[in-house]
């Protein structure tokens, strides 16, 4: 592999986008560490380790699965793809078998894991559910982005499957609490994905995808935006008055959950069928979505080391 094919072989990886799931990991981890579970550094980082495997190989799997549909998509900041296989198509092979290793490291990895901390076996539950559900959401036959489930597939994987890991990771189990504070994620997991499907819809349309905005369009995606980070925000305050998560303070994070709903908001009233203005909406959502997550993570650091 020559070094063009090799860096188009890296950007159809889209690395950077490891930090949708690398966040809400590490974010449940230090939630399960807040509540008193105890960790070492090769702990988080050897659990990390199965589900960034995991999430890797599906940027390479959708784009091979993708790479028919894609054609008729114009790749932006937040949506279509890496659009590399359009221009690079003898790398179709390469990002395959890439999404065959990747899963293979993944699940091995979560395997290490269970063996070397005595944790439950369920554990390898995060990384084989997440292998599948990143396969089969472009992948024949069950090809959930075509099946109206896309969006089902993603509020599972950033509400649950990635802050779910890094909690059981932590802890060694999901209680309670946990299922609690996913509740948000998932409605914040709803935001992120129709955001994303927002400026592809002609391309979708073309491709045969069935996505939320191919059936609704686009203003009756704004206002599931709005509607999901309004349930969000008021879902953390409730977390805040009632102190359901003492002795973490979630008055910060309910704080914070007012950038995505603000910016939703915003798109919202400012919603169109037409691409170029919704464009810039959905980009302001993933970027809001992004910073509430980053602030918790932060936050939640913050807080861990002064317990210390």
């Amino acid at each position: 592999m020559g070094t063009h094919a090799l860096g188009a072989f890296i950007r159809l990886g889209r690395f950077r986008l490891l930090l949708s799931g690398f966040i809400p990991f590490t974010a449940g981890a230090l939630l399960a560490f807040l509540l008193g579970a105890r960790f070492t550094p090769a702990q988080f980082f050897l659990g990390y380790a199965a589900m960034a495997a995991a999430h890797l190989s599906v940027h390479y799997s959708n784009d091979y699965f993708d790479a028919d549909a894609d054609r008729f998509v114009e790749t932006t900041a937040i949506s279509g793809g890496s659009g590399v296989l359009a221009t690079n198509p003898d790398l179709k092979p390469a990002a395959f078998w890439a999404a065959v290793v990747l899963m293979a490291v993944s699940i091995l990895a979560g395997y290490a894991f269970v063996v070397i901390y005595a944790y439950p076996a369920v554990f390898l539950a995060f990384a084989v559910g997440g292998n599948l559900l990143g396969w089969f959401y472009t992948a024949p036959p069950l090809r959930l982005a075509y099946r109206n489930l896309g969006e089902v597939t993603n509020m599972i994987t950033f509400g649950l499957l990635m802050p779910g890991a890094g909690y059981f990771v932590a802890m060694g189990r999901l209680d309670a609490a946990f299922f609690a504070f996913s509740l948000p994620l998932f409605l914040y997991g709803l935001v992120f994905i129709v955001s994303v499907e927002i400026p592809d819809r002609e391309g979708d349309i073309a491709g045969g995808k069935r996505t939320l905005i191919v059936r609704r369009g686009r203003v009756y995606g704004f206002s599931l935006i709005a509607l999901a980070a309004a349930l969000a925000t008021a879902t953390l305050l409730l977390f805040a008055v009632t102190g359901v998560f003492a002795p973490v303070d979630f008055r910060p994070v309910a704080l914070f959950s007012c950038i995505p709903l603000g910016i939703a908001l915003w798109g919202f009233l400012n919603r169109s069928p037409d691409r170029a203005p919704a464009l810039r909406y959905a980009t302001a959502n993933i970027l809001g979505y992004f910073i509430f997550q980053g602030l918790v993570a932060v936050y939640f650091a913050l807080a861990a080391a002064a317990t210390r």
